[in-house]
């Protein structure tokens, strides 16, 4: 077997996994055209193993494994959220800093410039650089141009991407609709 051939198998296993935890179908995840993003971001991320025994667990007990949480939530808004802040339930800890009340990294004004140091924010000590304790990981990052526009979250709620997809200016004016 090839190498090309086990990674469009890996691929495949990884998109049905994801229909049965996001409850859309694999057309549909196909149909995102993120499918190759999303898993290559997920195995970069957390390593083949991590992913291989994710799609391993049970479905109905996804919620107790962060990485599937994390593989949801990347179908859904297209943005990784590390095991990390995925596990975590409560919504501050896992949007971006900034948002929803988390801390944003901003600069301490209490002191001199030249002694200034940067507060923390969710998840990482003050100082720390976005990767997870310097192993390389990034908790959070958008994983393609075109992953806003494709996140199933709009297909979910009946809606459109603000500004990025038909029916364009004013849509939101009106209640969405569900498909059947």
């Amino acid at each position: 077997m090839t190498q090309s051939t086990d990674t469009e198998t890996q691929l495949r296993d990884f998109v049905k996994f994801s229909a049965t935890v996001t409850g859309f179908s694999e057309f549909d995840l196909w149909g995102t055209g993120q499918a190759e993003a999303y898993y290559k971001a997920a195995v970069d991320q957390e390593g083949p193993e991590a992913i291989q025994k994710a799609m391993a667990s049970d479905p109905s007990a996804t919620p107790a494994d962060p990485v599937v949480g994390s593989i949801i939530k990347l179908w859904y808004v297209g943005v990784w959220y590390g095991p990390e802040l995925a596990g975590r339930m409560d919504v501050a800890a896992w949007t971006a800093p900034g948002r929803s009340g988390a801390k944003p990294a901003v600069p301490d004004d209490s002191q001199p410039d030249e002694t200034r140091s940067w507060q923390a924010t969710p998840g990482h000590q003050a100082g720390e650089d976005r990767a997870y304790g310097g192993d390389g990981r990034t908790p959070l990052f958008v994983v393609s141009p075109d992953a806003y526009t494709e996140g199933l979250l709009w297909r979910a709620i009946g809606a459109h991407p603000s500004g990025a997809k038909a029916p364009g200016y004013g849509s939101w004016a009106n209640p969405p609709v569900f498909e059947d």
